[in-house]
């Protein structure tokens, strides 16, 4: 039990939810534009960097990171729950001997497993009206 309430097992989880949110707030303008250019077929920018400018200059500056926060909210958590649960499971199968590729996949997929079955309905929660609000615009 001591070894599922470990300081190294926060330590691992804290690391994966601030690596994930930093690289998706890098990255989310870029996700933006995807989404955009998905939907919204009467756009007449047709590459990524093209659709990133029309939307800063028909909508603001910010506009890019709009529906940031709930998406981020939803990774940071997966994220440490995941890699909580796989550095305690981890901690718990192997204990004390050599961590193999084998050992790892299977505590992987057992904690990607768990996380899914949990955070699904978030997932859907976050989608959702994400995806009306685009499917208005492209209208």
């Amino acid at each position: 039990m001591a070894s599922v309430l470990s300081y190294e097992s926060l330590v691992h989880a804290v690391a994966g939810a601030v690596g994930s949110v930093t690289a998706m707030t890098v990255f989310f303008p870029l996700d933006t534009a995807r989404l955009r250019l998905q939907v919204d077929e009467k756009r007449k920018s047709k590459t990524t960097h093209m659709v990133l400018l029309e939307i800063i200059k028909e909508e603001g500056l910010l506009a890019p990171y709009r529906g940031w926060f709930p998406v981020i909210s939803s990774l940071c958590c997966s994220n440490f729950v995941y890699f909580y649960t796989f550095n305690s499971l981890k901690a718990v199968w192997v204990k004390g001997q050599r961590s193999t590729t084998g050992k790892d996949l299977v505590v992987g997929f057992v904690a990607g497993n768990k996380l899914c079955n949990l955070q699904n309905p978030v997932q859907n929660e976050n989608t959702g009206p994400l995806a009306q609000k685009l499917l208005s615009i492209s209208r």
